[in-house]
């Protein structure tokens, strides 16, 4: 059976832009029914992992904990912004519960360590479990503690590549709250061009024009994603498109075609 990896970034699933704790409950009940309507039709095994928005990125800038936690602040800092995220990760499960899925939570602070901010240990093996029952693990970026900085914020766009390898997934896809790479911010810039495929050709080159986030983003917004693909997503196809728009999610899960950038290295 095909196991696929989605993420909904914080852009799609909260109120990244505006910078405030806000999830799209909107936006996260459409995924939650395309899913099940994907499942009526097909067979698949299902990893879902979410991004942070400000339920993340906020708490660690304000309090300097991108680079580590030494200080009693930054511990306070590193609790705030791990009970933060087990909110957000609330809204999901309870709204997944409510559309009929069958959805489990795994805490990145539970089972992975960092050194360096690069994961050391991830201890997946849950994951595997729940796989193995027909139940979606919903993981998303945490802080968790680092063997070189006491504390570091682990991505869910680190976490993706690792369990696509680890697992073997066919297929990973990216939501956001555009359709795909642009040359550009489309939503600064107009004339912004759709990237419609990612290679080792022409990495160098998007790498160059992209941009990290508008919005508070200590991840590195798409650029980052793309170094996180690059550095580990070898032979697994990915797929960036935009998770807001309704129909998208369903039928990328039934292998129908949707509007984005395909990314293959």
């Amino acid at each position: 059976m095909d196991l696929y990896i989605l993420k909904i970034g914080g852009s799609a699933c909260t109120e990244k832009a505006k910078n405030v704790c806000e999830a799209k409950t909107g936006v996260i009940r459409q995924i939650a029914r395309e899913i099940k309507a994907a499942q009526a039709e097909k067979e698949f095994k299902l990893i879902l992992v979410h991004g942070a928005g400000p339920f993340g990125h906020k708490l660690v800038s304000d309090y300097g904990i991108n680079n580590g936690v030494r200080t009693g602040r930054q511990v306070e800092g590193f609790v705030r912004t791990h009970n933060s995220m087990l909110a957000l990760n609330k809204i999901f499960l309870d709204i997944f519960s409510e559309e009929g899925l069958n959805a489990v939570s795994i805490p990145p602070l539970a089972c992975i360590v960092q050194s360096g901010k690069k994961i050391r240990r991830f201890d997946y093996s849950l994951v595997k479990k729940l796989l193995g029952v027909s139940i979606i693990p919903v993981l998303h970026g945490d802080m968790v503690f680092d063997d070189r900085l006491g504390a570091s914020v682990v991505s869910g766009d680190a976490i993706i590549p690792f369990l696509a390898k680890k697992l073997g997934a066919k297929k990973v896809f990216f939501g956001t709250d555009v359709a795909g790479v642009f040359t550009a911010d489309p939503k600064r810039h107009p004339g912004a061009k759709l990237i419609k495929e990612i290679h080792p050709r022409n990495i160098g080159v998007i790498l160059r024009k992209v941009s990290g986030s508008s919005a508070v983003d200590v991840t590195g917004g798409m650029k980052g994603k793309l170094l996180e693909m690059k550095s580990i997503l070898r032979g697994i196809d990915a797929f960036v498109f935009d998770a807001t728009k309704n129909g998208n999610v369903l039928n990328l899960l039934l292998g129908k075609p949707v509007t984005g950038t395909k990314i293959t290295f």
